[in-house]
């Protein structure tokens, strides 16, 4: 079964345009003022425009407001929302929108925190920190991977076309979710590997 296949970090037009056209299920845009992927409430109004009802967009934040949230997510008609940072599971589920919780894999307690997100559409694994919370381009160690949840999990970090056959056939996760390894440079998406990942998924 081919896996949810998510696209984050996307910061300007062009990429835009391009995922678009392609057979993917999400496509994420960051608020989180620390990333190099960081997109503006300007941006966001005009992608708004752009999304057809094949593909998601999905609006990541890490300790946002409520009111920042309620403005990034009008843009959009159907969006999902991301959290990445310490928000609690009241807070997440209090817009009564589909959410996908990022838990990061160098917590001790991450199991626990992904029972406590039992409502989240998903739960995306990843290997980010306090600082930098996720597009770190770093894998975490995929044996973590609890087998026990009946959650939804989405992998993310440092996933590309050299190591996602391994990840899909050894761990079979419900979702993929790419950053840095289909770029060029921080926020710069290079569709050529792109479309050269999505091949590979295909024909696993």
């Amino acid at each position: 079964m081919k896996p949810y296949i998510k696209i984050c970090g996307v910061t300007n037009d062009q990429d835009l345009k391009e995922l678009i056209k392609l057979d993917i299920d999400a496509i994420g845009f960051n608020r989180d003022k620390d990333s190099p992927r960081y997109v503006s409430f300007e941006f966001l109004e005009s992608s708004g425009k752009c999304f057809n009802e094949k593909i998601s967009p999905v609006i990541v934040f890490v300790n946002e407001s409520k009111e920042g949230i309620k403005k990034a997510i009008s843009y959009f008609k159907n969006p999902i929302l991301q959290f990445h940072g310490d928000e609690s599971q009241d807070f997440c589920s209090s817009f009564n929108l589909p959410y996908i919780k990022a838990i990061s894999m160098n917590e001790k307690d991450f199991q626990n925190k992904i029972i406590e997100f039992a409502d989240a559409f998903a739960i995306l694994l990843d290997s980010g920190g306090q600082k930098i919370r996720g597009g770190t381009g770093k894998t975490f160690d995929w044996k973590l991977i609890p087998k026990e949840i009946k959650n939804n999990l989405i992998i993310a970090g440092g996933l590309n076309s050299n190591n996602i056959t391994s990840l899909i056939k050894s761990y079979e996760p419900y979702g993929v979710d790419l950053a840095s390894g289909v770029e060029s440079k921080p926020g710069k998406k290079d569709i050529t590997e792109l479309k050269h990942f999505l091949k590979i998924v295909d024909e696993i």
